[in-house]
């Protein structure tokens, strides 16, 4: 069974134009409805107290990114024009994180981007990205921003350490599972390899492989957050995957996100698309 629906979050990024391009493939592939969703930076309001003249800058800032959301408007309207999915464009207004979560709860997939340090243009909000993957209930799909990714989930590397975030990652997956190659890495940081509940690799193989995918269980080498995240990327590397599937961890403390080591890891180094579920 496919997604009935996906969300892909948009910004005025030329990375954003590369996650659109994937999320109407996979929404085609899927036969289901695509939402675009627009969600951009939003001055905070104490601004206009602080900084002479800040209105004036804030009010022209506004209209050069509603200008550039016009654009996108546009660019995502033509990549759908004449496909034969269901596709509504929508903007947030407000607090991006917070309406963003509203809307993205909607969907059977969230497609978003990985934070690039280089371009000021992709920054929404603090911990956007973390919001949605720990907050939002849905499966994400994070997309590099960099590289081009003309498949997703003919090869890929399943992370596997029995929890309840990696089962729910490998069963969020499945739509882009089918019929796809997978490696099963099984393996567990330190303070994990004593969990008397933790799932067996085998039973993972077994739910993948009634989806017909080709699976081969590997295990790797316990150790510390850094180490299996770096083990993730490297054996992703060496198996040429397209997708990996992975739990993310994390929890809220004083207002703050704080996600895994494993989970960070991914997010600051990925080179291929990332499905992660919590």
């Amino acid at each position: 069974m496919g997604y009935e629906s996906i969300l892909v979050h948009l910004d005025t990024t030329k990375a954003a134009m590369r996650r659109l391009d994937l999320a109407v493939r996979l929404a085609v592939d899927n036969e289901c409805r695509l939402i675009g969703l627009f969600a951009g930076f939003v001055p905070a309001p104490g601004w206009f107290y602080i900084v002479q003249g800040a209105a004036e800058l804030v009010a022209e800032e506004t209209e050069r990114r509603h200008r550039l959301r016009d654009q996108v408007r546009r660019r995502f309207e033509e990549a759908v024009g004449g496909l034969p999915i269901e596709a509504e464009w929508r903007t947030v207004e407000g607090e991006p994180v917070t309406m963003t979560l509203r809307e993205a709860r909607e969907a059977g997939l969230i497609v978003a981007g990985q934070y690039d340090p280089g371009d000021i243009e992709g920054f929404v909000a603090h911990q956007f990205l973390e919001s949605l993957i720990l907050e939002s209930g849905r499966p994400v799909l994070v997309v590099p921003f960099a590289g081009d990714f003309p498949t997703v989930g003919t090869r890929v590397l399943i992370a596997w350490n029995g929890s309840r975030e990696a089962t729910r990652a490998l069963h969020d997956a499945a739509a882009l599972l089918a019929g796809s190659q997978a490696t099963l890495l099984s393996a567990q940081t330190a303070a994990e390899e004593m969990r008397a509940d933790a799932t067996p690799s085998s039973h993972a193989a077994r739910a993948l492989m009634r989806h017909g995918v080709a699976v081969n269980v590997e295990h790797g080498p316990g150790g510390s957050d850094l180490t299996i995240g770096e083990l993730l990327l490297s054996r992703a590397a060496d198996f040429n995957a397209d997708l990996i599937v992975m739990g993310a961890y994390g929890h809220g403390r004083m207002r703050e996100l704080v996600v895994g080591g494993v989970t960070h890891t991914l997010l600051s180094s990925m080179t291929v698309p990332v499905l992660m579920s919590h």
